[in-house]
């Protein structure tokens, strides 16, 4: 982690018997009998315009004409920056009543910390959600200096070159993709996009996207990838997302062609599964993530000591988010309220809770994020109003009923994970 640049914000399995054994064990009750003692929250990036890769693709595959977009590619929306601050606001809120930072007090270094990717989208995800949470303050947002290297925690690359590991796991990736049944939403999509006039049908005889295969591609230093009808979906119904998330009027959002829940729920199984296909199947997710979870190691001590942030904020993508959730091992969950799996400005938060008799450490891990209609709205987040929250529970670790694990059991399972 060289050469970091700081800059400055003015706004702002089941484990075995003998280790649960050892382990002591939440009791049964509410949580006023424990203490909120650190966080640790991921972040993926807030609001942005869409990207231009797969472009080309999309093209082919869509002869519509696209409404425009006010921010140039890939960048944070206006909007985008405002539900960070929102999203900060809501933020100190809750610690605030948790007691673990102040309101309306800037934190100390050893308060917070805050790390993210060197895209403009992070930083800027950061930058506004410090201006919602610390108004006046100036904290340091940290990233490489160098804006055109690729940081080792959010670039996901493949770090083995053997036909062995390429083998086994494209032969993984397929088995997910045919498991998926995505002939329906193919078809729905082929509905929206008015595809028997596309180029692929009209000039490559291409007519139906569930009839491609899809090729993986597992180069070795380069992230994880797929070329075919499953990656040209996920652009294209990214795009789709993104206009109902920043207020597009109904009828520009997919040209008005997406009319039910069913309709979206359709669509998003496709982007979903094109990242549960790339970045989070068992063999590629433990190859990828491991920089990432050793630095979450680092930021989740067995024990605290003066020296560990209370807060730690990271920023990254939904492909950091969702390697960390499969290479960990959580078991399904949904968000009540979103189409997408990570969505945009979702935070996954590791809860570091103290017995307040026993002393004794646990772990509870949280999605906070913001519903599609608080995004389109634009809706205040208040502890009155607000975002969503779901519990995530571990599959390996044994919980109460508030979600809590015993911190050693947790730090087992991620040091397993790890190496």
């Amino acid at each position: 982690m060289k050469h970091i640049k700081k800059v400055a914000l003015l706004t702002l399995c089941m484990l075995c018997n003998e280790a649960y054994a050892q382990e002591p064990q939440p009791t049964t009750n509410g949580m006023d009998n424990y203490q909120l003692q650190q966080i640790v929250i991921v972040s993926r990036h807030g609001l942005r315009s869409p990207l231009t890769d797969g472009a080309n693709d999309i093209k082919q595959a869509v002869s519509l004409q696209w409404p425009k977009w006010n921010t140039k590619p890939g960048l944070l929306t206006t909007k985008g920056g405002a539900i960070e601050v929102y999203m900060g606001g809501y933020f100190i809120d809750w610690l605030n009543q948790e007691g673990l930072l102040k309101k309306d007090v800037c934190p100390t270094e050893n308060d917070l910390y805050v790390y993210t990717n060197v895209m403009p989208r992070t930083i800027a995800t950061a930058q506004n959600f410090l201006s919602g949470a610390f108004s006046g303050c100036q904290i340091t947002v940290n990233h490489l200096a160098n804006v055109k290297d690729k940081d080792p925690l959010f670039f996901q690359s493949v770090k083995d070159n053997s036909d062995q590991f390429k083998n086994k796991a494209t032969a993984e990736i397929n088995k997910f993709i045919a498991e998926q049944k995505l002939a329906p939403s193919y078809k729905k999509l082929q509905d929206v996009i008015n595809y028997s006039q596309s180029n692929d049908c009209l000039d490559k005889k291409v007519c139906d996207l569930s009839t491609i295969s899809n090729s993986v591609n597992l180069d070795y230093g380069q992230e994880p990838s797929l070329k075919g009808p499953l990656k040209t979906s996920f652009a294209i119904i990214d795009a789709f997302i993104l206009q109902n998330y920043e207020g597009f009027p109904a009828n520009d959002v997919a040209w008005g062609k997406i009319k039910t829940d069913a309709d979206w729920k359709a669509l998003a199984k496709l982007r979903n599964s094109y990242i549960e296909a790339a970045y989070n199947q068992p063999i590629v997710v433990k190859n990828i993530i491991r920089p990432m979870l050793s630095y979450l190691d680092t930021k989740l001590p067995k024990e605290m000591t003066d020296k560990d942030s209370k807060v730690t904020l990271i920023v990254g993508h939904d492909t950091t988010v969702g390697p960390i959730i499969n290479a960990i091992g959580f078991n399904d969950y949904t968000l009540p309220g979103q189409y997408e799996k990570t969505p945009i400005s979702g935070k996954l938060v590791f809860e570091r809770w103290v017995d307040k008799k026993t002393n004794a450490p646990f772990l509870k891990v949280e999605y906070i994020y913001q519903t599609t209609q608080q995004m389109r709205e634009l809706s205040a987040l208040t502890l009155d109003n607000p975002p969503g929250r779901t519990t995530l529970t571990l599959k390996n670790c044994k919980t109460n009923k508030q979600g809590l694990c015993p911190w050693g059991d947790f730090k087992k399972i991620l040091n397993k994970a790890i190496n």
